[in-house]
């Protein structure tokens, strides 16, 4: 199975068995988010890690299985197949989790009214 992540800047992939990957990927972002203290920053730590270490096939996967365990944890699970995390499509989520509130609200032209 292939992971990709693409940031749009830079491409990195990382090949690896299916079974056990979403223990071991949850497992990994859960780890960094305990030190983190926050989705956000934890997910600034995988890609923090991404491109200082584009180099290090240990620190690459370590970051990219992270991600993925975020993926798996806000997003939805995954299958026996090949995955490509397209960042600038996933970190709209990681920005505002909740959508835009007011998008299907019958209230939206007034919502920002004074």
């Amino acid at each position: 199975m292939k992971i990709s992540v693409d940031g749009g800047s830079f491409k990195v992939a990382v090949e690896t068995e299916f079974e056990g990957l979403s223990d071991e990927a949850l497992a990994i972002y859960q780890q960094t988010l305990e030190q983190a203290k926050s989705k956000d920053k934890a997910i600034l730590r995988f890609l923090q890690i991404i491109l200082e270490h584009r180099d290090s096939d240990d620190a690459i996967g370590y970051a990219v299985m992270g991600l993925l365990g975020w993926y798996i944890e806000v997003i939805e699970p995954i299958s026996d197949q090949d995955i490509e995390l397209n960042l600038p499509k996933i970190l709209p989520h990681m920005i505002n989790p909740a959508g835009d509130l007011t998008a299907v609200s019958e209230a939206e032209s007034q919502t920002f009214k004074h």
